[in-house]
């Protein structure tokens, strides 16, 4: 069983700004799949977990009657709310994390965590989640990637190069470490054991500024951890998307991914 990454409440506070400049967005796609396969109907209450700028909530805001965004980030609520001001009433920004999940939170038919379910304790927070979630509802777990293309060999560049600036990251370290058992693993294990994986795959344009903020929007690569060498990492990450840039675009593959697990 994998050992917790410790738990940094702000670790994204510096992070946040770039969040959404910079992470794909999942496909709408996969919304509507998800959406139609967990029969959302405009009645049902809906959890984000780990919501950071709110991307998850604001995009199911129209499937449900209501909505909790949880994040333990105050900067990261900011930007939601801001992201939901006039589109998404119905979703309701607090302060927490899936430490603070109770009774108290009342009862969800539906619970989605976006790239945010390896920063928790995994098997108390789907302890937690099954207190909380009808029985005839799901837990679904959201990703982006970004599959090899023959036709994009700058991708592999321009990740190996944020990979070799994040060795540094003791928390990253953990989680890609041999012994980190990847999260369907951690599911069959738990109540919510009857698993399904949807997967969506798209080729996106996408600036050569946001593949600079995904750099900026990772913990791992933090002014606070980097100092200096951020500015280094910057340069080269300009430097090597410069010549693959055509007016200040790229292609890139994006998969976007939920696994849906329900009792």
């Amino acid at each position: 069983m994998s050992t917790p990454i410790p738990f940094v409440p702000d670790r994204f506070k510096n992070n946040a700004a770039y969040y959404l400049g910079g992470r794909q967005a999942y496909s709408p796609r996969l919304i509507r799949r998800v959406a139609e396969s967990c029969r959302l109907d405009g009645t049902q209450r809906l959890l984000d977990l780990g919501c950071g700028p709110g991307q998850l909530s604001l995009a199911f805001s129209t499937w449900i009657d209501k909505g909790v965004a949880l994040d333990p980030e105050p900067e990261m609520l900011r930007i939601a709310a801001g992201l939901g001001l006039g589109l998404a009433p119905n979703i309701e920004h607090r302060l927490g994390s899936s430490y603070d999940l109770s009774p108290a939170f009342g009862r969800f038919q539906i619970a989605v965590i976006g790239r945010a379910f390896h920063w928790m304790d995994r098997p108390d927070t789907l302890a937690r989640l099954d207190q909380l979630i009808d029985p005839a509802g799901a837990l679904v777990l959201f990703a982006t990637s970004h599959p090899d293309d023959p036709a994009t060999p700058w991708h592999a560049q321009y990740r190996a190069l944020l990979d070799d600036y994040s060795q540094t990251d003791p928390a990253r370290e953990q989680r890609k470490s041999a012994g980190f058992e990847n999260h369907e693993t951690v599911l069959l294990r738990s109540a919510f054991a009857s698993l399904e994986r949807v997967s969506i795959i798209e080729k996106r344009r996408v600036t050569l500024d946001s593949l600079i903020s995904r750099a900026l929007s990772m913990s791992s690569l933090s002014r606070e951890r980097l100092g200096s060498r951020l500015d280094e990492l910057l340069e080269r990450v300009r430097s090597l998307l410069e010549g693959h840039a055509a007016d200040g675009w790229l292609e890139e593959r994006v998969e976007s991914t939920a696994v849906i697990a329900r009792r």
